[in-house]
């Protein structure tokens, strides 16, 4: 769908909606204990998942990425605060599984998903961000993607030290098992690019420090 096309939302029950009239989150889905949600679009009246014909054509978007424990969800979830609309890569595995009806999804697979998370908050907000690990080899399909949707943006790779990563994840309470170091290392280790991505190293940075710091890396 081109710019200035119209955009339609259709439920299945109640027929052609306006955006006012979704949820355009779905929490029933969500497996981990922290604010962001999977993109699940349901009518407001029926409670039906809709289909929505649209595709972002302009905005901007921070992609953060790490390992696990290096604060790509929490920072993303403070984001939301500065106006941004949050996708996030692992409420995209759970969106995912939801209608596919599937146990396991690769995380590799998820950029359909994502773009389509894109599609749908673009509807609300041109200020995006999105947590997700994105391995090197990756790297080319989501610049494709965002240049095809005219979004301008930002990579922004999380790196603090190792042990303050392996802290965080046995202390955080928001998953309900404790992510195995082997995954931490491995993709502590795996994440390593060239200059299309910042490199913050945020050790010792509150969260507040780490966002502020990242909005002055996209000005």
């Amino acid at each position: 769908m081109k710019c200035g096309d119209k955009i339609m939302i259709i439920c299945p029950n109640c027929g052609e909606l306006t955006k006012e009239q979704i949820h355009v989150f779905n929490k029933n889905i969500r497996k981990q204990d922290f604010g962001l949600l999977p993109v699940l679009p349901t009518c407001r009246f029926c409670n039906a998942e809709v289909e929505i014909s649209h595709i972002c054509s302009e905005g901007n978007i921070i992609i953060l990425n790490g390992t696990c424990g290096s604060g790509k969800s929490t920072i993303a979830e403070q984001m939301i605060k500065k106006g941004f609309r949050a996708i996030d890569g692992d409420c995209a595995i759970q969106a995912m599984k939801h209608k596919q009806k599937l146990k396991t999804v690769d995380f590799r697979e998820t950029i359909d998903e994502i773009a389509y998370d894109i599609d749908v908050l673009s509807l609300y907000s041109r200020q995006l961000v999105l947590a997700a690990i994105i391995v090197p080899e990756d790297l080319d399909k989501y610049i494709t993607m965002l240049k095809s949707r005219n979004l301008k943006y930002k990579f922004v790779l999380l790196k603090p030290d190792y042990q303050t990563v392996l802290e965080r994840c046995r202390n955080r309470t928001c998953h309900k098992n404790v992510t195995p170091e082997y995954w931490i290392r491995y993709f502590y280790d795996l994440l390593d690019f060239d200059n299309r991505m910042d490199i913050l190293d945020n050790t010792g940075m509150t969260t507040e420090e780490t966002v502020d710091h990242i909005l002055k890396l996209c000005n």
